[in-house]
């Protein structure tokens, strides 16, 4: 036969999940957000010659690129999944 567990015990569970679920999760995935917009804004700067735009500090640039390197296949994955990359960014500073 299963044991049945304390009522108080599954209630902090409960309640422990509900908060988990309702603070933490949501707070996260804006972090992550937040984390992605900057890694792109990196990305942009640092590949910003491959797309036209001049880079006075192109050369410092390049400097850094061993250690983005292994983050450079992941970014254009990510870049190609996205449809909306233009309306992202400028909801991102409340273009309209």
């Amino acid at each position: 036969m299963s044991e049945k567990r304390p009522f108080l015990e599954t209630a902090k569970e409960f309640v422990a999940a509900f908060f988990h679920g309702s603070f933490v999760s949501k707070r996260m995935a804006v972090v992550r957000k937040e984390a992605f917009d900057v890694n792109d804004n990196l990305m942009l700067l640092l590949f910003g010659d491959f797309l036209g735009i001049p880079n006075p500090v192109s050369y410092y640039m390049l400097e850094l690129l061993p250690y983005v390197m292994e983050d450079l296949v992941p970014w254009e994955r990510r870049m190609q999944n996205r449809k909306y990359i233009v309306a992202e960014k400028a909801a991102q500073y409340d273009f309209d």
